[in-house]
């Protein structure tokens, strides 16, 4: 008997319906590969932008992120799309292109908020706010700033907290109301104590110094940098450690304080010689002069103005010269000296005028 090997319809058809489950499932698989691939690349393009930008190197790092975004976007991935969009929008912001940082922490809001994503919506509250700021809408700059500083207190995140405070304060400060910029600080101040955050104690005690002293509280303005300077002294940079001793000294010579000013005046001197800026140098011998006037101690204002005269010498500022020149010449005779004010006169029109 012959068997009849030849495959049935309904064979035929499960073979068929194999064959096209076995070619989907490959096309399912291939899709998944590409996914992966493209993933993977999207991710290698947003590390390199982060290791760009922390070299310093921010226009490479924008190339970099445009090629994530772009490879993010096919994908459909809308966190890690919003995520660089906010690195661009941060990107222009540090170029000081706030019109263009607007516009990507916008589409990055727009993301944010579809997936709930509240630290980002954070992010992009606060570069819109800094933003606007820089371009002067204040009125808007404080809407944003205000919703960032609602979220981060809604979130219980106190480093957002006193970021958005310190980012308020400023819009404050630059609508004139150096009042309500200091009661802002004070709150991140007492965050950040509470917290135990030193970086930040460290720059609001600077924020609410500076602020104090634009609105002439001399106490006040003392009190703060006076704290700052007794916590981290030693960790300040010296350009800031200048400007502090600098307004210390402005807010010590209005109580009358002369002695605390004619202090902190040294010892800013002592920071300007470490700068080698002689020009500040030559700026703070006339003030240190000034304080000795206010003293009537005629010899250590000489002294000082002579000082002065000797370095606008070695700078070769003729200008800065006769200004040193003149005020020299008048303690010179206050002090009844005349003939040390003619050497100078005599060597500075031989060399100079």
């Amino acid at each position: 008997m012959v068997l009849d090997t030849t495959p049935s319809g309904q064979q035929i058809l499960i073979a068929s319906q194999h064959e096209r489950w076995r070619s989907d499932k490959i096309e399912q698989i291939s899709a998944i590969e590409q996914q992966q691939c493209l993933s993977s690349k999207a991710n290698r393009w947003l590390k390199r932008g982060f290791n760009q930008r922390r070299k310093g190197n921010s226009t490479a790092a924008l190339v970099s992120f445009q090629h994530a975004l772009k490879v993010f976007r096919t994908l459909s991935q809308a966190e890690s799309e919003a995520k660089v969009l906010m690195s661009i929008a941060q990107l222009y912001y540090s170029f000081a292109n706030y019109a263009s940082a607007i516009e990507y922490a916008h589409q990055g809001l727009l993301i944010a908020g579809r997936i709930a994503h509240t630290a980002l919506i954070d992010q992009a509250l606060s570069c819109l706010g800094n933003s606007y700021r820089h371009l002067g809408d204040l009125a808007k700059a404080q809407t944003l700033m205000a919703q960032s500083l609602d979220l981060a207190q809604k979130m219980g995140d106190s480093e957002a907290e006193m970021r958005a405070l310190s980012n308020l304060a400023l819009i404050y400060r630059a609508q004139g109301d150096s009042e309500g910029a200091v009661e802002l600080y004070a709150r991140g101040l007492h965050l950040a104590e509470i917290h135990h955050n030193h970086t930040a104690v460290e720059q609001l005690l600077r924020n609410l110094g500076n602020a104090y002293h634009a609105l002439g509280n001399p106490h006040k303005t003392i009190e703060y940098y006076d704290r700052l300077l007794q916590l981290s002294r030693d960790r300040m940079e010296l350009p800031i450690v200048s400007r502090v001793l600098r307004n210390l000294n402005s807010a010590c010579y209005a109580l009358g304080d002369y002695s605390r000013a004619i202090f902190y005046l040294q010892e800013r001197l002592h920071v300007l010689q470490q700068l080698k800026d002689r020009r500040g140098e030559a700026q703070t011998l006339e003030s240190l002069a000034i304080v000795y006037d206010a003293l009537d101690d005629t010899a250590r204002a000489l002294h000082a103005r002579e000082e002065r005269l000797k370095v606008a010498i070695a700078l070769q500022d003729t200008q800065l010269q006769r200004q040193a020149l003149l005020s020299f010449k008048v303690t010179c005779i206050a002090e009844g000296d005349f003939e040390r004010f003619q050497r100078y006169l005599d060597y500075l029109t031989e060399s100079t005028f």
